[in-house]
């Protein structure tokens, strides 16, 4: 599977939005118009990685199949089964269409290309707000903690029970860092691992931050 298809499968929104752009090439006010959704709902779908509604989701995944295009429901809902879209297509999508969702992936892409043994997410929550927001990309590498000389609070994605968020982290020991957010909860976590945070992928641009751990 590409780099472009497999990020495809991890985005909700996206998958809704390479079948509006890259296929139909149909704007959000057309679909507000003739299926009665409105452009906003289209647009906040759109920009999340995951379902944010339901119902819009409904409304859209309906709308294309009035629209003739052929795709499951498990795969425009949980990005499995068969994939509707060529090569082709994806490639116009990130690479040749001036907007901000496909610019976005395009870095992506560059970052991934740069860093292969890079991991990116998507922020989930608003803890860390202003730096980080719901539906911000971050990129980061895992390293052993044991390995890091300092840590102070530095943006990093730790692993807590079996799930990947990002705090802000000082290290305290070779085994213990301690993670605090903007809501001035500070907790001790025993770990092993630890990522800082080295690609941020915000609305309308990226910029590389702590670059310095990218090559520890």
């Amino acid at each position: 599977m590409s780099d472009i298809k497999r990020i495809l499968t991890q985005s909700a929104g996206l998958r809704a939005y390479s079948i509006r752009v890259g296929v139909l090439n149909k704007t959000k006010r057309y679909f507000s118009l003739k299926y009665n959704i409105l452009s906003n709902s289209i647009k906040q779908y759109e920009e999340s990685p995951i379902v944010r509604s339901k119902v819009t989701g409904r409304k859209i995944f309906e709308a294309f199949l009035s629209e003739g295009v052929k795709i499951s429901e498990n795969w425009f809902f949980e990005g499995n089964g068969s994939f509707p879209i060529s090569e082709e297509i994806c490639a116009k999508l990130f690479y040749e269409f001036e907007d901000q969702e496909s610019k976005a992936y395009t870095d992506i892409l560059l970052f991934k290309s740069r860093y292969r043994d890079a991991e990116i997410i998507t922020i989930e929550d608003k803890v860390n707000s202003p730096y980080y927001n719901y539906g911000d990309y971050v990129g980061f590498i895992w390293r052993s903690l044991n390995k890091i000389d300092s840590i102070h609070k530095t943006l990093c994605a730790i692993e807590i029970n079996d799930e990947i968020i990002v705090r802000i982290c000082s290290k305290i020991s070779n085994t213990k860092i301690r993670m605090e957010c903007n809501n001035y909860q500070i907790k001790l976590i025993t770990t092993n691992k630890i990522a800082p945070i080295i690609f941020h992928r915000p609305a309308k641009r990226y910029r590389l931050i702590n670059t310095d751990f990218a090559h520890i």
